[in-house]
């Protein structure tokens, strides 16, 4: 049998197709179907462990050491990356808070464990402890009696970190906890080391293969002519941010990022620590190499595996994975006496001004939450008196009517009428299935807004119109107007089948000259936290939804998503279809009708939002504590609604995705929403 058979039995509607199970385990599936030889599969051999607790102790003394040598660096001027470098604070490393120290130092200590274990026993034992195979719930010793976390049942509002969304599992979609994948991961010694090829040879040097592809894409990609507006790619990352915080290895002393590069780029810096692992540039390359660079900062994710499990481990996720708007309010509520929040540009709360990088953009789209927020309130507490109860349910209705707009605008325009309703979205709250990230959709499938960034945008100040290149946004963000930054996005539309020199040699660039590789990284991550090739996800997902799945020997069998010369290309990169990155997904040819998104990332896309919202006690279409105006608001208002009340531009347009949709006079949509101003006094 094969793991889906053991472990998920196949759906029989589309409610099904959201479920992943709770242990991730080897996925055999595709070599099954394809005839290929498994390795390990009638091996049940697994690792004696009497001297784990030696190899414990061991561990927990090099990890307690290697956190004194990275709090040291911290407060090092050498290892940080600083002023005038263009990329002090791209890498930014957030604090490890007091209560989350203990965690950080059990997942290192395991994780230092679980490599010793890689170099002592022989794959098909060390797959089958990590499988769940060997013993049950084995755990480290250090991690015995952990706090438990009590939950109020009748608590009519939402947590900020994401705990006690679910009753029964009060940790599930909390801050901190590890992204899940959907079966195990591909490291080629099970632990941590990135995939190889089938052959045994390394994968294709990052920067070398984003750039060649990159320049592949521009003579060969194809030319469409692009419907979207940069605001989808904003507002998309603006809930990638809301259910996914990026969580790089961090000391209790926050940082602008850890050096892995010299200043100027040209070689490794020997002021580098376990914080940071430089991607490597060729010294031929087709863009850095005139400028001396053979090196980009990078910062690797952090592990969560605080309770030591002896089993695969995902990333840490630094938001609640819900839909909550928790990247904009925070961990921890900071509200005025009023319960106002606290705005800065663009109407960005401390939280989002604080996290890089960003841009304005950016800035603008978190702005439109928080103001409503704030709007809310100036309504709502003339007529309910107690602060906590307005801010409240002023929060809860903000997040009702910003899970709408992704349900019921965003996702309906990226899918097409034909996924939308296979998807099945129309399921209820489900509160035995875990609310959690998908690790291989992170870094893979999601990064579909990446590969629709032009070079240039739009910025309209008063009305003039002026094209700005794309790394401006990113710095000085003060001197913007705001109307301004909304009104260049909704006419700016999206790049289609390119990857521009604006993301792939110019990224973050302060002088239009040097930058970073944007897609670079995503590969890194991608290849650092261990997904699996491209056609084994593929056919995990194809199985999982009950699609036919096929094998794939040839490149030229690739034909079914590639275009002829994106095939030319990978056959010349890679040894064989099964070593291409899940990254590649996001340049298929197959497309649901109607749909904006390639096939594979569509259905990866509604398997993660459609586990987003029936994980979600709180989703505002079945939450018990909404009142009667809140409901009607949120039926009342859309994201057209929102630049109507908090902009100054005089037309919107009914569809802030498109950029050619028809277009409302602002003041006609406003004088209607202040007519529903009654509604805050039953929310």
């Amino acid at each position: 049998m094969t793991f889906l058979q053991l472990q998920l039995p196949m759906p029989t509607d589309a409610s099904d197709y959201y479920r992943v199970t709770g242990q991730t385990v080897t996925y055999n599936g595709y070599n099954a179907q394809c005839g290929y030889q498994m390795k390990c599969y009638s091996d049940n051999s697994c690792p004696a462990l009497q001297e784990l607790p030696a190899l414990e102790q061991e561990a927990l003394a090099q990890a307690t050491a290697e956190l004194l040598r990275n709090e040291a660096a911290s407060h090092d001027p050498n290892f940080i990356i600083k002023e005038p470098e263009f990329d002090t604070d791209f890498f930014q490393t957030k604090e490890t808070l007091p209560s989350e120290v203990l965690g950080v130092r059990r997942t290192l200590t395991t994780q230092k464990v679980l490599k010793k274990l890689a170099q002592k026993y022989n794959c098909c034992q060390l797959k089958n402890l990590l499988d769940g195979k060997c013993y049950s719930n084995l755990t480290l010793s250090c991690c015995k009696g952990d706090a438990t976390l009590t939950c109020d049942p009748y608590y009519p509002y939402r947590s900020y970190d994401g705990s006690c969304n679910n009753l029964q599992n009060p940790t599930w979609g909390k801050r901190g906890r590890p992204l899940k994948h959907p079966f195990a991961p591909c490291y080629c010694d099970l632990v941590s080391k990135p995939a190889v090829s089938q052959s045994g040879t390394p994968l294709p040097q990052n920067r070398k293969l984003i750039s060649d592809l990159s320049e592949n894409l521009r003579l060969y990609g194809p030319n469409i002519t692009a419907e979207m507006s940069m605001m989808t790619v904003f507002f998309s990352e603006f809930g990638s941010s809301d259910i996914i915080g990026r969580a790089t290895r961090r000391t209790q002393k926050p940082t602008s990022g850890f050096r892995g590069c010299n200043p100027d780029g040209h070689g490794r810096s020997p002021y580098m620590s376990t914080l940071s692992n430089p991607l490597l540039v060729l010294p031929n390359d087709r863009y850095f190499a005139s400028l001396g660079v053979t090196c980009l900062n990078f910062s690797p994710q952090e592990k969560a595996n605080d309770q030591c499990e002896l089993k695969h481990v995902g990333e840490r996720n630094q938001e609640s994975s819900y839909l909550d708007l928790s990247s904009m309010y925070g961990a921890v509520p900071d509200y005025d006496v009023y319960g106002k929040l606290k705005l800065q540009q663009c109407g960005a709360t401390n939280p989002i001004v604080t996290t890089h990088p960003f841009t304005v953009q950016f800035f603008t789209v978190a702005g439109l939450f928080a103001k409503f927020h704030n709007y809310c309130v100036d309504r709502a507490r003339t007529c309910i008196p107690d602060t906590v109860t307005v801010q409240e349910r002023c929060r809860a209705l903000n997040v009702g009517l910003y899970q709408k707009i992704i349900f019921e605008q965003l996702l309906p325009l990226l899918f097409g009428d034909t996924l939308y309703n296979l998807c099945g979205l129309n399921c209820q709250y489900d509160p035995k299935t875990e609310s959690v990230v998908s690790q291989v959709y992170k870094n893979g499938p999601g990064r579909f807004q990446h590969v629709w960034i032009p070079d240039q945008m739009k910025y309209k100040p008063q009305g003039n119109t002026q094209w700005l290149p794309f790394n401006v946004f990113f710095h000085d963000q003060e001197r913007f107007d705001c109307s301004g930054v909304i009104g260049g996005m909704l006419e700016t539309p999206i790049q289609i089948g390119r990857l521009v020199d604006a993301i792939v040699n110019k990224f973050y660039s302060e002088d239009g000259v040097r930058g970073t590789c944007l897609p670079c990284l995503d590969l890194a991550r991608n290849r650092d936290s261990g997904l699996c090739p491209l056609v084994t996800y593929k056919h995990f997902v194809e199985q999982l939804i009950g699609e036919p799945s096929k094998c794939y020997r040839q490149f030229e069998e690739l034909s079914d998503m590639f275009r002829p010369a994106m095939l030319q290309f990978l056959a010349s990169k890679f040894e064989s279809p099964a070593d291409v990155d899940v990254l590649f997904g996001n340049f298929e040819k197959r497309f649901y009708p109607g749909a904006k998104l390639p096939m594979l990332v569509s259905q990866s896309t509604c398997l993660q939002f459609k586990r987003l919202k029936c994980t979600d006690r709180f989703f505002y279409s079945w939450n018990p504590y909404l009142g009667e105006g809140s409901r009607h608001l949120i039926k009342a208002m859309d994201l057209t609604g929102l630049l109507a009340l908090f902009t100054d531009l005089v037309e919107i347009p009914k569809n802030p995705f498109l950029v050619n949709s028809p277009k409302f006079m602002s003041s006609d949509v406003r004088t209607y929403l202040k007519s529903l101003d009654y509604l805050f006094c039953h929310l």
